[in-house]
């Protein structure tokens, strides 16, 4: 009995472990993404397409395209699907841009962080009561960002670091400092 839960705990971890390890794939149309902008790349990509319309909307656009230094956490059209239609509509209402602004802002970082150089001991200030926690597991293999995955790491363009992120970051109130 001790013998066959061994070999079931091996292969529960083996299967995890694969599953975690193994990324999906973005970008492959482009030879070498350093040569493109974070917005470029994005803009190649139709499954990007709603996230950039909300960074575009919100005027962030321009500093993510011509300032250095950024880590943006990009999230696929279907991480979108679970958004309520409530929520969508007030974030493309232009009554709210401050809103929207603050959204696309839990997707930015001002520096380029690596997938490696995460920890769970972090977490992200995004106003003085919100923050994103920032959690890995298999030693850094696997990292979510608020609750959302990193399903493409260190994807390198000309101004920055790109993740692919499965799910729409989470903010909570979780007691934070900054990053």
């Amino acid at each position: 009995m001790k013998k066959k839960n061994l070999i079931l705990s091996v292969v529960v971890i083996l299967l995890t472990t694969l599953t975690y390890a193994q990324e999906e794939k973005f970008f492959e149309m482009v030879d070498d993404t350093n040569e493109y902008t974070i917005v470029e790349l994005a803009e190649m990509d139709s499954r990007f397409s709603t996230f950039l319309t909300f960074l575009k909307a919100s005027g962030l656009d321009t500093s993510v395209e011509y300032v250095e230094g950024y880590t943006i956490f990009l999230p696929t059209n279907q991480a979108f699907e679970d958004m309520k239609l409530g929520e969508l509509s007030q974030l493309t209402n232009p009554e709210n841009k401050i809103k929207l602004v603050e959204f696309v802002k839990h997707y930015i970082i001002p520096q380029k962080v690596l997938k490696n150089e995460f920890n769970s001991s972090q977490v992200i200030t995004v106003s003085g009561d919100k923050s994103i926690k920032i959690n890995t597991e298999l030693n850094g293999q696997h990292v979510a960002i608020g609750g959302a995955n990193i399903i493409a790491s260190d994807i390198e363009s000309k101004n920055g670091i790109i993740h692919v992120i499965d799910q729409l970051v989470t903010p909570t109130d979780y007691f934070a400092t900054s990053y």
